[in-house]
């Protein structure tokens, strides 16, 4: 195909060239913390809605401020807290259900509020800060398209820099102490850098992976200590020293889809079919394999890419069916898979 003819398709079948040449790999979202379908929905309705019959308590002293000041501080309340308040009586829950970014929130981040609940790391941000990472597509580290939310900083990145990052090291809370030589009593200076681990695979080998009880963020733990003078240059020598695991990696974040307000759209990111099939018969890098793009990125990545276009060709620009490898038909690598669509 010429240039001139891949961007007319572009152009006018953006849509079937995706639905042709791309796919979501659903092993990158079930590796790492995944509520399951049937613990979501009961909850899902309640959390975006408010009760249907009206209110008969009001709220006090606050019912003195105008609603748009009370959804401001309701913007600054930390995760727990905006719960808290939620569960007050009727009126509140009228009113913090009304908030615009915890509607978006709640409806299309529901990983992210639910993981940094399970993991006791709610009292540490706001609405606001999972809002912000929802409306924004690039991983913080990279800059290229984010598919995942670290629990530690609320931040997005993408499944590479999850797993080879140092800004995305973390430790058990067993490894870390004994690196640091850290007493008990010590702990309460790490209660934002560490997480409480939640059942779940972890493994890209469908097999679960030992899990700690507590997960230490190492780099910002290991500053903090050394700041207020609980650890010394050799201990953060040590520390440094020290490798993690993948692992423990997955058990800190969990998959988080981009929402485009521009199009109103949700983006949990795709693949490229042609570079895995290319992998599978040129046995080229993991690493065009292994991306992860947008929607707009996807459309760029197909300009350029000599198997993506392969594909497109084979199937008459997206009017006969072509033959796909298992992976690509799988969604990934988790074969194995129980009656409510993750890992058994």
């Amino acid at each position: 195909m010429s240039s001139v003819d891949i961007l007319a398709d572009i152009e006018k079948h953006a849509d079937k060239i995706l639905q042709v040449c791309s796919y979501h790999r659903r092993d990158f979202d079930l590796v790492v913390i995944r509520s399951r379908p049937h613990e979501m929905h009961p909850v899902q309705a309640s959390l975006q809605s408010a009760f249907q019959t009206l209110p008969t308590a009001d709220l006090r002293i606050l019912d003195c401020l105008p609603t748009e000041l009370l959804l401001l501080i309701l913007q600054k309340l930390d995760i727990r807290s905006y719960f808290n308040f939620r569960k007050v009586n009727r009126q509140a829950r009228i009113i913090s259900t009304s908030l615009w970014e915890y509607n978006l929130v709640s409806r299309h981040g529901l990983e992210g509020l639910r993981g940094l609940l399970r993991a006791e790391l709610g009292p540490y941000f706001t609405i606001n800060h999972l809002y912000r990472t929802l409306i924004t597509d690039k991983c913080s580290t990279c800059g290229a398209f984010g598919g995942h939310l670290f629990l530690f900083t609320a931040e997005r990145c993408c499944f590479d820099c999850l797993l080879s990052s140092t800004n995305y090291r973390v430790l058990s809370r067993f490894t870390f102490t004994r690196f640091a030589r850290l007493y008990q009593n010590r702990f309460h200076h790490l209660s934002r850098q560490m997480l409480r681990t939640v059942p779940g695979i972890y493994s890209m080998l469908e097999k679960r992976a030992r899990r700690p009880g507590h997960l230490i963020f190492a780099e910002k733990a290991t500053q903090t200590l050394l700041d207020i003078g609980v650890i010394g240059d050799d201990a953060v020598r040590k520390l440094g020293s020290c490798g993690d695991q993948e692992e423990l990696r997955f058990m800190s974040a969990t998959a988080y889809p981009y929402y485009s307000l521009e199009d109103a759209k949700l983006e949990p990111g795709v693949s490229c079919k042609g570079c895995q099939i290319q992998h599978g018969l040129l046995y080229n890098t993991f690493i065009d394999r292994d991306r992860v793009f947008s929607t707009r990125g996807f459309l760029s990545h197909f300009s350029q890419c000599i198997g993506a276009q392969d594909l497109w060709i084979a199937s008459e620009r997206g009017t006969q069916p072509i033959n796909e490898p298992q992976i690509i038909r799988s969604c990934g690598y988790f074969n194995e898979l129980g009656p409510d669509g993750l890992p058994a």
